[in-house]
């Protein structure tokens, strides 16, 4: 993944809900402001995403559960990615794995989205591959 600790911070943030982060993160990455909204399962974003960031849209069904987006960010060398994933599944190593390999920015990634999902339960679909 290509963006800065600083980017990843204002998803989180935004992910949390957080208005002010949700604007800066549309006004300075278009790419990370899509995955938002396809992991608020937001129709137009995961469309988006499968048309211009195919890894974030892998990610958005492997946060989903479906095991052959983990495989597909694994094989792709996604490591960080595959490991949030794994996370928010809840693979508990996973996390420690992160915090092994000094990954705050995942870490902080990952708590973004634990904190969505406790609010919005909508997301349960996957649309890449056959769970």
């Amino acid at each position: 993944m290509i963006y800065t600790e600083k980017q990843i911070e204002l998803l989180s943030l935004a992910l949390m809900g957080d208005k002010k982060a949700q604007a800066m993160l549309a006004d300075t990455c278009k790419p990370l402001s899509m995955l938002e909204g396809a992991l608020r399962a937001d129709k137009d974003s995961i469309e988006w995403l499968i048309k211009n960031e195919k890894i974030l849209a892998v990610f958005d069904d492997a946060v989903g559960g479906n095991r052959s987006a983990i495989r597909v960010l694994i094989k792709s060398k996604e490591f960080g990615l595959a490991a949030v994933a794994n996370y928010i599944n809840g693979d508990e190593k996973a996390f420690e794995w992160l915090k092994k390999q000094g990954l705050s920015m995942y870490i902080k990634l990952a708590m973004g989205i634990k904190e969505l999902q406790k609010h919005d339960s909508s997301k349960s679909v996957s649309y890449l591959f056959k769970p």
